[in-house]
């Protein structure tokens, strides 16, 4: 985090920086709070059809308390919220927090994909210096595709083939007691069962639907900004603008950091700044501004919730603890 912040921030100009923020339209970019909300929204409504094949009629009041209190750790531990998700929609709807935790790794999974087809459509909405800038988007992306893709494949062929999972495990746990073999069969089952919705194509076109959604209110939550800054008048700044930043500013989602704080202002301002001839102190008051909206926003949303359904730090960090263990011991 330090490191990319340094680089973000190098050489500012704080008088400038201090005065472009002090002129800054705050109601434009408290305008990206409800679409973030809304967001997210859309995540829980998604993580019900990755949820569905494990336990049906999930409440989706407790789909979305999980989901943002996931988020708001995230915002204190890079990925915590991977493992308060399963540990909360669990404690709330009694589901197997392993076979939760398969379903959010789903979702990253088509997070990434769908990040990566946002960069293939770049050059779509822009003819600029893309690859003389970013000499290393193209194989970069290529790899990730890859491997995420590979990823998936694996563990859904698992998913299908269990008696292939069954003989790895025996081979896995000859050394450890039975109580402890059948702990371990009983977690990597439990997380398989996480990608049933592959059995379940019916619902792959609502799924994509849904993410295009979802990155589409990402996309406006950036348009919004633009307003905040002037950035539509001065430099022209347009829908296809705010689809390029959001591609590119994603990989400093991607990277592990409280609140993406630092890799998230860094791709943010190059982007800015190599891409659109936006001056430095104002890229690094955009960059600023649109992280906050979102990190405060959803930390006081997410507190709430984790308060009102009496979520424990020290059950969390029990199943943080369960997790580690698990893929010590080889699950």
């Amino acid at each position: 985090m330090a490191v990319f912040l340094y680089f973000a921030f190098r050489g500012t100009d704080f008088g400038k920086l201090w005065e472009i923020l002090s002129q800054a339209n705050y109601w434009w970019a408290l305008a990206m709070l409800p679409v973030l909300v809304l967001s997210h929204a859309v995540r829980a409504w998604r993580w019900e059809y990755f949820l569905r094949p494990i336990k049906k009629d999930i409440r989706y009041r407790n789909l979305f308390s999980s989901l943002i209190v996931g988020y708001m750790m995230n915002n204190v531990l890079p990925r915590a919220g991977e493992i308060v998700r399963p540990y909360a929609i669990g404690k709330l709807e009694g589901v197997s927090r392993s076979a939760a935790f398969g379903t959010v790794l789903i979702e990253r999974i088509f997070d990434v994909l769908s990040f990566m087809i946002l960069i293939l459509m770049i050059p779509m909405v822009y003819n600029g210096p893309l690859l003389e800038n970013f000499p290393w988007l193209e194989e970069t992306g290529i790899w990730i595709t890859a491997i995420t893709l590979l990823f998936l494949g694996l563990f859904a062929y698992l998913m299908f083939r269990r008696d292939i999972v069954e003989k790895i495990l025996k081979f896995v746990t000859q050394k450890v007691s039975e109580r402890k073999a059948k702990l371990i069969e009983h977690i990597v089952h439990s997380f398989l069962d996480g990608f049933l919705f592959i059995k379940e194509p019916k619902n792959y076109l609502v799924i994509a639907f849904q993410s295009i959604v979802i990155w589409g209110l990402y996309i406006v939550m950036m348009y919004f900004a633009f307003f905040a800054f002037g950035m539509t008048e001065t430099y022209n700044l347009d829908w296809a603008s705010a689809m390029v930043v959001q591609s590119i500013s994603s990989i400093g989602i991607v990277i592990p950091t409280p609140g993406s704080v630092g890799p998230y202002h860094y791709f943010t301002i190059q982007t800015l700044t190599k891409l659109y001839g936006v001056e430095e102190e104002l890229a690094r008051s955009y960059a600023t501004v649109t992280n906050a909206v979102g990190f405060i926003g959803i930390t006081i949303i997410g507190a709430v919730y984790f308060f009102k359904d009496k979520l424990h730090m020290s059950e969390v960090m029990k199943a943080e603890r369960t997790v580690n263990e698990s893929v010590e011991k080889g699950v």
